[in-house]
């Protein structure tokens, strides 16, 4: 038997073992080449951005809740900035209504009343004012109003209402100066300015609806000033006048007479 040729081994192997299929195995690589980013079906694929994803997250919320909690401060201060300027035109309104009730009260007795020469004082009705000069006249005093009762700037509402009297001496809201004065210069424990202005309010706006207030006041300046007898008559006065002042006049009388 032939020993088989060179060219036939040659023309087997390429029947049983195609070009293709050893190119096929040649490019299969054995383990993954270093440095390499992990695939994306890997364990551990794409864990460092979404944590700091995450992380951003909650940046911007912190941030979002920071911006409503700074909002609701911002509202709550200024409901409070209304609420208190509210009060103070409030009471400035109630002021100027009872004001008005006690000048239509004068105005009713001007025919009964004493003339100029019986001694006492009796405030006549403001003149109309135009709006413009009406409306200055209650800023300046409110400006006032606000330094006592609000900034508690007691020197600054002095010069702010000997200001207003200056400008409006029978105004409006005269005689409420003159009391306010008088109740600083008590706080103040000024008391011989106190007993001024208590008695100015006394003698010239004695229908006002402020008169019995003063005098209670006036009675108690002249009880811390030593003068007992002055002070007991101006008190059983208003303790008998059966006005808002007449209670605080009993009680004061019991407990110092």
């Amino acid at each position: 038997m032939k020993k088989p040729s060179v060219a036939a081994a040659v023309m087997v192997a390429a029947i049983y073992f195609p070009t293709d299929a050893r190119a096929q195995v040649d490019v299969v690589e054995s383990a993954p080449v270093r440095g390499a980013p992990p695939l994306t079906g890997q364990p551990g694929a794409g864990t460092t951005p979404n944590v700091q994803a995450e992380i951003f997250y909650q940046l911007q919320a912190l941030q979002q809740e920071v911006l409503q909690l700074r909002g609701m401060v911002e509202e709550q201060a200024y409901e409070l900035k209304r609420l208190k300027q509210q009060r103070l035109d409030d009471y400035l309104d109630l002021d100027r209504r009872l004001s008005g009730l006690g000048s239509a009260g004068t105005g009713s007795r001007s025919g009964t009343g004493g003339s100029p020469d019986s001694g006492v004082q009796t405030p006549t009705p403001a003149p109309a004012q135009p709006a413009a000069q009406a409306g200055d006249e209650l800023q300046q005093y409110r400006k006032a109003i606000d330094l006592v009762l609000k900034q508690k700037d007691y020197d600054s509402a002095i010069a702010e209402l000997d200001r207003y009297l200056g400008t409006y001496p029978r105004g409006r809201y005269a005689a409420n100066a003159h009391y306010w004065l008088g109740e600083i210069y008590l706080l103040k424990n000024d008391l011989e300015q106190a007993r001024q202005w208590f008695t100015r309010l006394l003698d010239g706006f004695a229908d006002h609806r402020k008169a019995p207030d003063a005098k209670f006041k006036l009675g108690k300046v002249y009880d811390q000033m030593g003068d007992k007898s002055r002070a007991k008559v101006l008190l059983e006065e208003v303790a008998a006048s059966g006005t808002d002042a007449s209670r605080l006049a009993r009680n004061y009388l019991a407990e110092n007479f």
